[in-house]
């Protein structure tokens, strides 16, 4: 879980920092995507944020069936779902955006 969200950030890093990919970054604490071993572009950040979603949701509910069989305390119950939530959303946001630019796009002229 921790590596997948360590490449999930290094990818929001290389998204947000487009020179850090050719070399030139201007931030101070400068990671490249390829020690991280993600990809810079954009099919490779989503993913990594798909599977960092994905990880969020089954600790979630690997957390819920824990506090069924009376093996977690609610608060781990209510912070991993709280946690998916806010990643849901977050997903849910980036996709809009998307959509969004995609039919932004369509609407060009040629």
């Amino acid at each position: 879980m921790t590596s997948s969200i360590t490449n999930a950030i290094s990818a929001y890093r290389t998204a947000a920092d487009p020179l850090a990919a050719l070399g030139g970054s201007s931030s101070s604490s400068e990671t490249s995507a390829t020690d991280a071993g993600t990809g810079t572009d954009f099919a490779s950040v989503l993913k990594d944020a798909a599977k960092v979603a994905i990880g969020g949701a089954k600790e979630a509910e690997r957390a819920s069936l824990s506090a069924v069989a009376g093996k977690a305390d609610i608060r781990e119950v209510v912070a991993a779902v709280a946690n998916t939530e806010l990643t849901l959303n977050t997903v849910v946001n980036i996709r809009d955006k998307v959509i969004n630019a995609y039919t932004e796009i369509l609407r060009m002229p040629i």
